[in-house]
Formats: C-alpha cells, structure tokens, sequence
C-alpha cells in the first residue's frame, strides 16, 4: 500500500488509521509547515500497523509527534517496506497515546495563539540585573538563546524545544515580565498560529 497525499486530502489521524487498520510496516514521510512558518521533516516508522518511532529534527517520540499534530499545511508519503530499518531508534507510541498527544497538542496551540503577541514582534530580555532570579531548566534554555530582537518566530527556531512548549515557555516568560514584547518588525500579524484555531 502506497499512500501519498496532503493534509487536505486527508487529516493526520485518518492517514494513522489507514496504515494501522492495514497492519502496515513501512515509513511515512511528512514534509509540513509549522504554525511560524518553519518547514520541518517528520519520520514515522510502522511495525504492523504499529508506530514503532517518531522523528523530527533532533525531537524523538511523542515530541517529534507534537510538531506533526500542529502543522497548518504538509504532504505526506507512505512506502511500505519489510522491515524497520536497523538505525531507527525505536521509541514505539500507542495509537492511543498519539492520537491523544495529537488533540493535547492542538487545544495547547489553540491556547498559545491567542495569548501571545504577533510573530514579527520583537522580543527583549527584561532580567533585571540586580535581583535573584530563579529558572526552570526550560526557562534557562530559552533565555540563553534570547537576543534582543529576536522574533517568535527566531525564538522558536533558536530553542531546542517542541514549538508548543518554547511556545509555552515565552508566553511564561512573558507572564513573569522576563522578556518583553516590542513593536512588530513587520505588519504581518500571527496569521499561521491562527490558521489552526479555525
């Protein structure tokens, strides 16, 4: 069974279906758009119909599944093979536990777009130096990577992180007014976060 096809044709549930109910083994390559615009590989390996791992840039299982379940637009192609190639870091994922990671992933997007500020708005770091500052790990990593100027859509890229969660971890950072949004760079607003609030 060949599959190939775009998120228009087919949502990314209906493609886990087809390849679950069919017990395939076999890779499916989606080539998607993020939210930002970003452009990202995603790698699904099937054992029987079974995910048997997940990648996407450095991001494995469930995070690299997180990128895939938020994408505004993609292709996708299914080829089957016989076997699941040896160099695969094998991280198998429940369908029960994707399909459920795919709806969490979207309400987070869902709730992060209209919280935060438009894509093109400049971003500064606001740690007052004087004062003790305590950081989650996540908020360290994301502050270490933060130049003034930066864009949501540079801050994204630049973090290591799934885009929901450095996503999350701006809007945190917001909150507690560790970084502050400037005027937009551009006129554009959000418009790819919104796409997928519908």
């Amino acid at each position: 069974m060949e599959l190939r096809g775009t998120f228009r044709d087919f949502s990314l549930e209906a493609i886990l279906g087809l390849i679950r109910n069919g017990y395939k083994t076999g890779t499916l390559h989606l080539v998607v758009t993020m939210p930002l615009g970003m452009t990202r590989r995603i790698d699904l390996s099937f054992l029987d119909g079974e995910i048997a791992s997940v990648r996407c840039d450095s991001l494995r299982g469930l995070d690299a599944l997180r990128e895939a379940a938020i994408c505004v637009e993609g292709s996708f192609e299914f080829g089957v093979d016989s076997t699941v190639s040896p160099q695969d870091e094998t991280v198998p994922v429940a369908i029960e536990v994707a399909l459920a990671t795919i709806d969490e992933a979207r309400n987070a997007m869902k709730s992060l777009s209209a919280a935060l500020p438009a894509a093109s708005t400049a971003f500064s770091r606001a740690v007052p130096p004087d004062e003790t500052v305590h950081l989650s790990v996540e908020e360290f990593h994301l502050l270490a990577v933060t130049h003034d100027g930066m864009t949501l859509n540079e801050l994204v890229a630049a973090n290591s992180a799934p885009t929901v969660d450095s996503l999350r971890i701006v809007r945190q950072l917001l909150e507690r007014g560790l970084v502050v949004a400037g005027p937009e760079q551009e006129s554009n607003a959000i418009a790819g976060l919104r796409e997928i609030t519908g």
